[in-house]
């Protein structure tokens, strides 16, 4: 990794923030910019990198870690004690509020739905289960309690979305370094939209040309167009309560495409496993079903419908999934300790999705 992050650049960018708004260090460097020579050659293309937010923290990568810089700032300033959050079984969000309430001495707690199975799905239970998170499968009745902090899915609100706008200054720093050609593209995985909203806002602050390409990889009701330029323009709103002036919010640079979706969330399609399998035995990188894969299937098609209007074009797949080996951690826990209602999760065959 690069120089150590002493603070945020948007605290730099816009110094009304600092001092405002709370901020503890998860990310201790600028995540590296890598390009991915071997799947240029494939594809007979000359500028494809990946941003590599898969080793964001050197406790969990991905992406939430940027949001949580935030968040966790607030939960500690609101003297909290416990960190509720919500998601499917397979959940990366509820596996870093497990990992990170650690850091921090609180309780991580998870309210969880139903998704298709993977082993994907089954080690992130067991670290959840390492890490004393307590579970809320199914349940309409959680607790209540002053001392409970209220994550929302995806971290996807205007305070976690700066941690996406932060990445897009970080990313211009990287490109006026040397380190990255200017990108013509991004393409990034959405769910609660907050990813691609902090990208959508980001790259405009940051005056980069960049067109941001958002892939489904949830619910419609929840996944869309909409819900991405709604959230930005509440972010844009809450950053300007700081008596901040932003330029006007323009979404010509953003694309949602929906058709890698799959239809039900989690649910591995054969294009997303081909593109998982191919980054894999090109690249040596692995990514997952739910959303690194199905963006990166997003990416190659739109690369292979586009070829000779892409082919010089700077294009940037932006990992979310987290890299760092659990292995020791799944192996030393046994998924009958977890409630009786989730063993199913291993007991049941997993298909053979070709992962």
């Amino acid at each position: 990794m690069s120089e150590t992050r002493k603070k945020p650049l948007l605290f730099e960018e816009f110094s009304n923030l600092e001092g405002s708004i709370p901020w503890i260090k998860l990310v201790p460097s600028a995540t590296p910019v890598k390009e991915l020579r071997n799947i240029e050659e494939k594809l007979k293309i000359n500028s494809l990198w990946m941003k590599c937010d898969d080793i964001s923290s050197p406790l969990y990568g991905g992406n939430k870690s940027r949001k949580m810089e935030f968040i966790y700032a607030e939960a500690l300033e609101q003297d909290k004690k416990r960190v509720l959050t919500a998601g499917a079984i397979g959940s990366n969000q509820c596996v870093a509020n497990a990992i990170f309430c650690k850091k921090f001495r609180l309780t991580p707690m998870a309210v969880m739905i139903d998704q298709p199975v993977t082993k994907f799905v089954r080690h992130n239970l067991l670290i959840d289960l390492y890490y004393n998170t307590e579970f809320y499968y199914l349940k309409e009745a959680i607790p209540k309690s002053d001392d409970i902090y209220i994550m929302a899915p995806g971290c996807s609100t205007p305070f976690g979305n700066l941690g996406y706008i932060d990445a897009a200054l970080e990313l211009k720093n990287q490109v006026e370094n040397g380190e990255i050609p200017e990108p013509d593209y991004i393409f990034v995985p959405t769910a609660s939209s907050g990813t691609a909203a902090g990208l959508t806002i980001g790259v405009q602050l940051a005056g980069l040309k960049t067109h941001i390409h958002a892939i489904q990889t949830s619910f419609s009701s929840l996944s869309n167009l909409k819900a991405i330029q709604r959230l930005s323009k509440k972010t844009k709103k809450f950053m300007e309560s700081y008596d901040i002036s932003l330029p006007k919010l323009s979404f010509d640079h953003l694309k949602y495409t929906e058709e890698h979706y799959g239809g039900e969330y989690g649910l591995p399609t054969p294009e997303c496993v081909a593109a998982i399998n191919l980054l894999r035995e090109q690249e040596k990188i692995i990514l997952e079903p739910t959303y690194s894969g199905k963006t990166l299937a997003a990416l190659l098609s739109f690369i292979r419908n586009n070829r000779s209007k892409v082919k010089d074009k700077t294009i940037v797949f932006w990992n979310t999934f987290n890299s760092h080996d659990f292995s020791d951690v799944i192996e030393s826990v046994n998924y009958r300790d977890l409630p009786q209602e989730l063993h199913w999760v291993f007991e049941k065959p997993i298909p053979d999705y070709g992962l």
